[in-house]
Formats: structure tokens, sequence, C-alpha cells
């Protein structure tokens, strides 16, 4: 706040210092319309400079009230963290419920206090909790059983619902679609994997046919010409050769 009053200060002794422009009489080489334009042009540059300067020392202000935030904020005096564990047992010994048996509160204390030596490690923090979770579960179970009420339920026993019996419904109907759907695809899924497998069986059987169709051809060809060869002249019985091709034939079938 300091810079600012100073600022101030001397922005109005300049305006107080500032010579005023004084009436000059028309001398004779110089004309009566020139004179009002070089008053205009100092009093626009005049009005330039203060406008510029008005700027500057807004932005002087903004960076100098960032510079004080920082400091105010350091200034600030940091609270002391206070553990009254004396005042705190007071307190709560003082509006503590004495006379109202065991059951209408159900509180129960641990027998000692949890201690973690690396609190960091979520294996021993947590074992710390299960230990002290189940010292309570023991010592409330003798303590509900000495109070004549039943620890757990009977096997008859229903609790309700939070959610009506038409939105269980709901979410049974949907679970079991889903389901449903989940078999259809995997079905779809291996009856697609099936046809690819029959195709392909198909195909090598239909190359197999083909492969022994070639051969069998062959070998009749051969055959016929062996036949022809020992036969000088040409008089081997044609029917004797038919039968052998469709001997052949029948054998390749089978």
């Amino acid at each position: 706040m300091s810079r600012k009053t100073d600022r101030l200060a001397k922005k109005a002794n300049k305006k107080s210092t500032t010579p005023t422009v004084e009436k000059i009489e028309a001398v004779e080489d110089v004309s009566d319309e020139e004179i009002p334009e070089a008053v205009a042009i100092e009093e626009q540059d005049q009005d330039e400079e203060e406008e510029s300067d008005v700027e500057q020392e807004e932005e002087e202000d903004i960076s100098g009230d960032e510079d004080d935030e920082p400091v105010e904020q350091q200034a600030r005096p940091i609270r002391a963290k206070i553990n009254d564990e004396a005042a705190m047992i007071r307190i709560t010994e003082a509006f503590k419920l004495k006379n109202l048996p065991w059951i209408e509160t159900m509180t129960i204390t641990s027998s000692e206090p949890v201690v973690v030596e690396d609190v960091q490690n979520d294996m021993q923090r947590e074992l710390a909790f299960y230990q002290q979770a189940l010292e309570a579960a023991k010592l409330g179970r003798e303590l509900v059983k000495k109070a004549g009420a039943e620890f757990s339920r009977p096997e008859d026993y229903f609790a309700e619902m939070l959610k009506s019996d038409e939105h269980m419904a709901k979410i049974r109907q949907k679970l079991l679609d889903e389901s449903a759907s989940l078999k259809a695809s995997e079905d779809a899924k291996r009856q697609r994997q099936l046809k690819k497998f029959g195709k392909k069986v198909q195909v090598e059987k239909q190359l197999e046919r083909q492969k022994q169709k070639s051969e069998m051809l062959d070998k009749i060809k051969l055959l016929k010409r062996s036949k022809l060869e020992t036969c000088g002249n040409g008089a081997f019985s044609s029917t004797k050769l038919t039968n052998i091709i469709q001997q052949r034939e029948r054998m390749a079938k089978i």
C-alpha cells in the first residue's frame, strides 16, 4: 500500500508542475491556422503520456499485490496439533451411559492397542486390523450369549430383501438371457468350426478320389497296351478286356 500512495503522490506532483500552454501572439510569418495544430499535438502527446503512466502504474499495482500475497500467507500462524488424551477420556466419561446393560450399547474395546511397525506395509496393517476384529468378535459372542440373546440366526430365517421380488425376477431373467445368449454363441462357434472341418474333410476325400481315379485310368491304359502287345493278330477278346476293366473298377469302388 505504501508504494501505491507514493505513486499517486508523484502523479499529483507531476500534474501540478507541468507548464501550461500560454497564448502566443501571432507572428507575421506564421499563419493563424498553424498555431492551434501545434497546441493540439502537444496536448495529445501529454494525454498519451498520462495514459501510458496510468497503465504502467496499474500493472505495477497488480504485480505488487501478487508479490504481497505470499508474504501474507507465510505470515499466518500455524496451529499446533493437540492430542489431549486425558481431556478426551474425561469428556467421554462425562456423557457415557453407565447404567445401561451391555446389550443396549454393544461396545467392545480391544485389550491391546493396535501397533503397526511399518504403516506403509499393507500386510502388517491388514493383519493388525484382522486380529483386532477377531478379538472383538469372540468377546462379543460371549457377551451376547451371557445376555441371553441369540448370536446366530435360525436356519429357517429369511432376511427381508431391500429389493422387491419383481426386481429380483427381472435380474434373474436377465442373467438367464445372458447365459442363453452366451451358450448360443458358443454353439454357433462350434458349428462353424465343425462346418469348416467337414468342408476340409470333404475336399480331402474328393482329392483322394480324383487321385485314385487318375491312377486307375493310368493302370487301365497300361493294361490295354500290354494286352494289345501280347495279342499279335489283334484278335484278343474285347469282352475279356472289358471284364478285366469292370473288375478293376469294382475293386476301386470297394
